[in-house]
């Protein structure tokens, strides 16, 4: 952040310093690099990684990824379905209440501390058909990866087309991919968002 500060450049993050700082008032520091870490955590890593983890899921069983070399139509549900599938398997995101909430006919008291575990809700039977069927077709698909209502994910719109446009160069560039190892030794990568895997063996 001093950095930018003192040399700004063509980019995001000079831009970001260059508006909070001529803001009435100015918001401290400690606000501004909480952000900056969340912009830099919640784009380049989290697409990333779900690159990293929807194309092993797909190569698990060739024939998800020859249907898509067949016909690329299915493309959109198919990023959405795996979004659904497999891309929150966290421990599920800490909410404090700030007041009693009626759920299901319960009553969770003011001061609690609830746990939403989204990996659940993404496999809730009364959602979704044969939950933990990957189906590259499923419509519609209300998944709840990102989020959803106020706290739904603001950059959703590009990570969904950076997803699609991967996905598709993948198949047009390496029609023959595969796993170079058996999908159970493909190691989950601890501390992060997406869950991903910490390292994606692959051949062609």
């Amino acid at each position: 952040m001093t950095r930018k500060r003192s040399a700004p450049g063509d980019d995001l993050l000079s831009k970001l310093i260059e508006i909070t700082d001529a803001a009435d008032p100015r918001p401290p520091e400690a606000v501004l690099v909480p952000i900056t870490q969340g912009l830099m955590h919640a784009g380049p890593e989290t697409t990333s990684s779900v690159i990293g983890k929807l194309v092993p899921v797909l190569l698990d069983d060739r024939s998800r990824w020859q249907r898509l070399l067949d016909d690329r139509s299915p493309i959109r549900p198919a990023v959405e379905e795996l979004l659904r599938f497999d891309v929150n398997r966290g421990p599920g995101m800490p909410r404090y209440l700030t007041d009693d909430i009626e759920l299901d006919g319960e009553v969770l008291p003011k001061d609690s501390i609830t746990v939403s575990v989204v990996a659940s809700a993404n496999r809730d039977e009364r959602m979704f058909p044969h939950p933990d069927h990957l189906d590259l077709t499923r419509t519609p698909n209300r998944h709840l990866a990102f989020g959803a209502g106020a706290h739904s994910c603001i950059g959703q719109a590009l990570a969904r087309t950076e997803l699609h446009v991967a996905l598709d160069i993948l198949l047009d560039r390496l029609p023959d991919l595969a796993l170079a190892v058996p999908p159970s030794e493909l190691a989950r990568r601890a501390g992060v968002l997406t869950d991903t895997f910490e390292q994606v063996p692959a051949v062609w």
